[in-house]
């Protein structure tokens, strides 16, 4: 706004621009042109958006392309400048990429005096039938980790870009944005595809879970992963424009609601139709564990975001029976094929268990280096229990961590949870202690644990289009747990 004061209007315009100045000089890589930093921002929206397009980016040709865009993302991003808290960050992501390095060499390399008594029994036994001396490898099949090494590298590296690209604010915001949109796309697609495609999953006829909603991915468990991790983001990004601060007086609740009736708007009709589409798909996928643990997150995200407000009217404490009774409601009402599956099969799906006892089992003979990265489904049959139902091909553990724990060892199992803990760490910081944007690292702490927590008893992480969708936004939360003071 303008005075007419023609005296003072230099001033007020003098101190604008300082103020403009001194924004633009603490902002990431200021003094350069702003387009590296727009085009890494653009390119790691694409990956977002497009990441679970083509079946979950389940082909390892769809995978070399994200890496060689995100190769060329990390390029644009690295040109800004780095702080100390980003080279902690970057000290940290090195020690767990040299361990990576280290594990994968082995693999794929010929036996060393060092890992020599570490070489697959399979080789030996090879060796006596065929009454020739084979060259001995740590891996159960070789140069197998050469070919399931992509989906973990582009995984990293959706993380590190998405922690440089979201050290700037808007930036982030834009990550977020399009994270969330994609999904709601996807979401509206699946629903479509479920009433009127039932036997289709975009051109591909499908042969199992007509019954169930999968949108673009093969499988519906990470489906549920997918959508939960949007549902939560819809409602944290719905609750930014409430209109209430955390830092306002108490109004009773009938008047709260009464007073959010009133102020309808159109933007305010699309958040909360964009959040009961997405909860809608997330249900409609017949996840047990995928409804679930997106229930539970929900309830966590939105007591986290409200928490001053609930401990200023004393009703923090009751808060876990309020997400134990929404979970049940929002099952009873929106999900009934969960409900279903839960009376016929139970928690647990026949033989899981045993699945895992057999996968511990494989640990014991691989502790060190594994069987060999993407060797699951090959060495599993050897190790599989009496005990799991003949029918069914187990192609993954439907543990993450076991599985990892099976190909690649112990030592790196144990290094890549001390890495989520810290990640966990940071964002939970951020979340709790940030008050201006702190549904960003709020978002990014839950959609985590939604991850973490689901992997433990199905796969969604080891599923490129899910992995790569949140990967960005984990790193974004990280860069904005931090307050833009002390950058």
């Amino acid at each position: 706004m303008e005075r007419l004061d023609p005296g003072r209007g230099t001033l007020i315009n003098a101190r604008v621009d300082v103020r403009f100045t001194s924004d633009a000089v603490s902002a990431p890589g200021a003094g350069r042109p702003a387009y590296s930093a727009l085009l890494a921002t653009s390119g790691l929206c694409v990956l977002i958006a497009l990441a679970p397009l083509p079946f979950g980016s389940m082909d390892t040709r769809i995978v070399a392309a994200w890496v060689s865009l995100l190769s060329v993302v990390l390029f644009l991003a690295a040109l800004q400048a780095l702080g100390p808290r980003d080279i902690a960050f970057l000290c940290g992501f090195t020690a767990i990429s040299l361990a990576w390095i280290v594990v994968i060499s082995e693999q794929l390399g010929w036996t060393t005096p060092v890992s020599r008594h570490l070489t697959a029994v399979i080789w030996d036994e090879a060796s006596a039938i065929l009454a020739e001396q084979l060259d001995g490898s740590v891996s159960v099949a070789r140069n197998q980790a050469f070919f399931s090494a992509g989906s973990q590298i582009a995984f990293f590296l959706s993380i590190l870009c998405g922690y440089l690209v979201g050290r700037d604010r808007l930036a982030a915001q834009m990550l977020l944005i399009c994270f969330l949109g994609s999904g709601l796309a996807y979401a509206i697609y699946g629903l479509v595809a479920l009433v009127f495609w039932p036997n289709y999953f975009l051109w591909h006829q499908k042969y199992n879970y007509l019954s169930s909603l999968t949108a673009t991915f093969i499988n519906p468990n990470v489906a549920a992963s997918y959508f939960g991790a949007m549902t939560l983001g819809w409602v944290l990004f719905a609750t930014r424009f409430s209109g209430h601060r955390s830092n306002d007086a108490p109004i009773l609740w009938w008047e709260l609601i009464r007073s959010r009736l009133h102020a309808a708007s159109p933007r305010k009709i699309f958040y909360l139709l964009a959040c009961f589409v997405m909860l809608t798909a997330t249900m409609l996928t017949g996840s047990r564990a995928g409804s679930v643990l997106a229930l539970l997150c929900l309830a966590g995200a939105i007591g986290t975001h409200f928490r001053r407000r609930l401990q200023r009217r004393r009703l923090l404490w009751i808060s876990p029976f309020g997400a134990v009774a929404f979970v049940l409601v929002a099952i009873s009402i929106f999900a009934p094929r969960v409900n279903q599956r839960f009376g016929l099969q139970g928690f647990f799906d026949v033989g899981r268990w045993e699945t895992y006892t057999s996968t511990v089992e494989i640990i014991k003979s691989y502790p060190w280096l594994g069987s060999g990265l993407g060797t699951f489904r090959w060495i599993f049959p050897s190790y599989r229990s009496g005990d799991v139902p003949s029918y069914g091909v187990w192609e993954q553990a439907h543990n993450t961590t076991l599985e990892l724990a099976a190909e690649m060892g112990l030592p790196f199992m144990l290094i890549m949870g001390i890495g989520w803990i810290a990640m966990l760490a940071i964002l939970g910081r951020g979340m709790l202690g940030r008050d201006r944007d702190a549904m960003l690292p709020t978002s990014a702490f839950w959609i985590g644990v939604l991850a973490i927590a689901h992997s433990q008893v199905d796969f969604p992480l080891q599923i490129p289009g899910f992995a790569l969708a949140i990967g960005p936004i984990l790193g974004m939360g990280m860069a904005q747990s931090f307050s833009a003071k002390g950058r």
